[in-house]
């Protein structure tokens, strides 16, 4: 665990796994909420889709956390957060202005995220 990183390292792991695990727990209430989005997005079965996503990201951030097969984990949320991406902060197919602005940055975010997350999955 962790045994040949630098102490920079071990923090950066800290901080990206922090965000996924954080953003699964604040999912679990909202659950149905989620299922709701994943089936106006027409995603084929949103409830398995939606627990899916959740488990991806308590497993991922645990994965990258512990530093156990880092870049498996790191793998699953390169795809978890690509998905999201796509799904979620599609600003293209939005006309409100605020609501835009807000997905593009949120876009924008979560690319610079996957930066982190290639940086973690390549030794």
């Amino acid at each position: 665990m962790h045994a040949d990183h630098t102490f920079v390292e071990i923090i950066a792991h800290g901080f990206i796994a922090f965000l996924f695990l954080f953003r699964g727990i604040t999912a679990l209430p909202d659950f149905q909420t989620h299922v709701t989005q994943m089936r106006d997005h027409k995603l084929p079965f949103p409830t398995f889709v939606a627990a899916a996503g959740i488990v991806t990201m308590f497993v991922g951030g645990l994965m990258v956390a512990f530093d156990f097969y880092t870049t498996i984990g790191a793998g699953l949320l390169i795809l978890f957060t690509v998905m999201a991406n796509l799904i979620y902060h599609d600003f293209w197919n939005m006309t409100e202005p605020r609501p835009r602005e807000t997905h593009i940055w949120i876009f924008c975010n979560n690319i610079a995220v996957t930066g982190g997350l290639l940086m973690v999955a390549v030794p």
